[in-house]
């Protein structure tokens, strides 16, 4: 019989080591855990290096939380089969592999800090943080696959296997974790250091609770919904500008309840040991020799996330998110945005979305540095960089300064300095309050109350000073083109589509790598090959039609 092998917190160890700056960690993964881990020091190091693996989870490719959406799809560079939807995509697809194996491995992480927590009274502040890391894992594995095994214990020795758990029973998990630590008085209210709070339980508290609802039809988790993100913050203003709060210096605002933290500070290399949130949703922008930024040329914005916040045609350009969303003006270098004299250096290319069409005239007359921009029409036939008229398609995917490029995640300091698709220090926001208002939202539109809905919506469009919405337009699509709006790029939209059951209508209607109706099995990923081989509990208990 095959078996599952739990990894010692020493192997884990070692598979972290790139990350050994996170929360001032020093991994010591050739000491031996029995003799270390027992130690102040050791115990420390092993819980930084659960927070380690978030960026392993977040800070590299996102295929599974982002691609194959309405929103991004291929550039220069392809997405991967699994963003594809095609028969080539299969059980051993090898991000799929490698995003499950990375979450148990960080969950193998967790289980070995609550153990070794477990010997001394003083660590109950670590014991907790691990177990909100831990369901945190189980809420990612379970809006990807469904139902998955369920290891909640550490095990120094090999495992004959572990059936899968129902998707609801991991749900159950994740809101009885979620909800004790959300009261939990070992840990505190918020944390701006990156630490699992009692807010940020409160926040995924109601995100599972809402995501539940979907599965079981049952008004009541609606209403928990609510009351937990009421708990967490929802229902208060937003007083953190946009644009603030998607520049550097909005790393640490209150309205950020869980984040993936770095510090170019304490690592190692600051060209190779970022995360690569910057470097994505955006168009291949040339080489270093011509002062912008690196990008991956994949995961491209596609032209429904511009057309998203053409929500208004009197005046669609009252929404701030989508001038700080896109970098609509290309200068000589792609930092001089960011710069004083940003309205000195001569624009490049202007990539201008349709309700600004009319008003290109107004718009290079207003300064002599857009005199000579050459206009890159964000339309469905629209001129190029060299004037001719062309699909988006064709920009995004073939064309070198297509399709105007994501500025969200911009690392003006260090993504700046390094031209390298991993230099961005910014902190990975991983749940913020204006997402809560929005789970708040959803929950009351499966209530059928869209006066409470548009309550919590208005909060958010509030703050993008963009029009307010009614109670009569509140209902799923509503809330979907809200959270595109305010959340692109954030890692959510997959889990977004699929909770809703609407993947296959959104990506068949705005992803261009989508030309036909999505098969319902691939609202589900598949377990990976691997797993299955290793786990003889696995044995014929496939998702659907994988």
């Amino acid at each position: 019989m095959k078996k599952i092998y739990i990894l010692t917190a020493t192997a884990l160890l070692t598979l972290f080591t790139g990350c050994s700056d996170f929360l001032n960690q020093d991994l010591k993964s050739d000491i031996p855990g029995a003799d270390y881990y027992g130690t102040a020091e050791g115990f420390e190091s092993l819980s930084n290096a659960a927070y380690s693996s978030l960026r392993t989870i977040y800070g590299g490719d996102p295929w599974l939380f982002e691609g194959g959406t309405d929103l991004f799809a291929t550039g220069r560079t392809s997405v991967p089969t699994c963003n594809l939807y095609s028969n080539a995509y299969s059980a051993a697809e090898e991000n799929v592999q490698t995003f499950y194996t990375n979450h148990y491995k960080a969950i193998s992480l967790t289980n070995e800090v609550i153990y070794w927590g477990e010997k001394e009274a003083s660590r109950a502040g670590r014991i907790d943080e691990a177990r909100g890391l831990r369901a945190l894992f189980y809420l990612n594995l379970v809006q990807q696959f469904g139902g998955v095994p369920m290891i909640t214990e550490r095990s120094a020795t090999p495992i004959t296997g572990i059936a899968r758990s129902s998707a609801t029973d991991v749900y159950g998990f994740i809101i009885s974790e979620m909800g004790a630590l959300s009261t939990s008085v070992n840990l505190p209210e918020s944390a701006t250091d990156g630490r699992f709070n009692r807010k940020a339980a409160y926040h995924y508290l109601a995100k599972a609770l809402l995501s539940r609802g979907y599965l079981t039809n049952n008004d009541q988790d609606y209403r928990d919904a609510i009351t937990a993100a009421n708990a967490a913050g929802a229902g208060a203003a937003l007083t953190t500008s946009f644009p603030t709060l998607f520049s550097n210096a909005g790393e640490g605002n209150a309205e950020v309840l869980f984040s993936v933290v770095y510090n170019v500070a304490t690592v190692n290399d600051p060209k190779a040991d970022g995360n690569k949130q910057q470097a994505h949703f955006c168009d291949y922008l040339d080489g270093q020799e011509k002062g912008h930024k690196y990008t991956s040329s994949t995961l491209t914005p596609t032209l429904w996330m511009h057309e998203v916040f053409n929500t208004n045609t009197s005046s669609p350009n009252l929404d701030i998110r989508y001038e700080s969303t896109f970098m609509t003006e290309l200068r000589q270098s792609y930092w001089d945005y960011y710069d004083d004299n940003k309205n000195t250096s001569a624009v490049t290319y202007y990539y201008c979305p349709s309700w600004e069409i009319e008003n290109v005239d107004t718009w290079r007359a207003a300064l002599p540095s857009r005199a000579n921009a050459q206009v890159v029409e964000m339309l469905p036939m629209g001129t190029n960089i060299n004037g001719d008229e062309t699909s988006y398609e064709t920009k995004m995917k073939e064309d070198v300064y297509g399709v105007a490029s994501f500025r969200k995640f911009d690392d003006t300091e260090n993504g700046r300095t390094y031209f390298s698709t991993t230099s961005s220090m910014r902190d990975i926001y991983l749940a913020r309050l204006a997402e809560t208002n929005l789970i708040a939202a959803e929950a009351y539109v499966k209530l059928n109350d869209g006066t409470n809905a548009a309550r919590y919506i208005n909060i958010v469009r509030n703050r993008a000073n963009a029009t307010l919405a009614t109670a009569s337009e509140m209902n799923i699509d509503y809330i979907l083109n809200e959270r595109a709006r305010e959340l692109a790029g954030e890692y959510h939209r997959f889990a977004d589509l699929t909770r809703t059951g609407k993947l296959s209508e959104y990506a068949k209607a705005h992803n261009p790598d989508i030309n036909s109706d999505i098969d319902s099995k691939f609202n589900l990923r598949p377990i990976p090959l691997a797993a299955m081989e290793l786990n003889p509990a696995l044995e014929g208990d496939q998702n659907p039609k994988w």
